[in-house]
């Protein structure tokens, strides 16, 4: 591939995310935020992993996302509202755990600590998971922290990568409104990508049929 490959693939890619970020915007608009941000965010990692799966024509990538946005709609809506639920749950108990003093409060915190990681490593998994296999309901929770902890490296890699997006934006704010969730989405679908990779070569108990 010659610099005017290079350069054709670089701005197809800038446009895809821009285009798909500002679809992800309105779509969850069209949900009244909280019964949008779901479809809208599994949409948008089934139309990642469809570019990393080589699918690189624009048309056709925004027809799957609406298709997605559409047939998801309500397995994809019992994901968000449960996570947004569970965010909830431990935010209140954070305040109530600050508040009280001595052992009980050490251990308390303690507890949700670590629980927040558990549930940090569910948000960054469950989309990607959700985008490749076809689970009951339930497992798609405990496949998304169980393909975590079986590979701990990736996901301590996904949260520096996420960190380092964070630290980019942070010097460039003006990217957010065009590439903050599809660059973010983008980066969380390849190191997932990976770590399906790496299961189908071993012996898991994730057995299910991808999407």
């Amino acid at each position: 591939m010659g610099w005017k490959g290079r350069l054709y693939w670089f701005v197809e890619l800038v446009t895809m995310l821009a285009v798909v970020q500002l679809m992800w915007i309105g779509l969850t608009l069209l949900g009244l935020v909280v019964f949008g941000i779901g479809p809208a965010t599994a949409g948008i990692f089934h139309v990642m992993r469809k570019r990393l799966q080589g699918e690189d024509d624009l048309k056709t990538l925004l027809k799957s996302y609406w298709q997605t946005y559409k047939n998801e709609f309500i397995d994809a809506n019992k994901i968000g509202v449960t996570l947004l639920a569970f965010g909830y749950f431990l935010v209140v108990n954070f305040r109530v755990a600050s508040s009280i003093g001595g052992m009980h409060g050490l251990v308390m915190m303690t507890l949700l600590i670590t629980i927040l990681v558990l549930y940090a490593v569910l948000v960054i998994n469950i989309f990607p998971v959700f985008a490749h296999y076809e689970l009951p309901f339930s497992r798609y929770f405990s496949a998304s922290v169980l393909l975590s902890l079986s590979f701990p490296m990736q996901a301590i890699l996904s949260f520096i990568g996420l960190y380092g997006l964070y630290r980019v934006f942070l010097f460039i704010p003006g990217l957010l409104p065009f590439f903050g969730i599809s660059l973010t989405v983008l980066f969380l679908a390849w190191m997932a990508d990976r770590i399906f990779n790496m299961k189908g070569k071993m012996d898991g108990t994730l057995q299910a049929e991808g999407k």
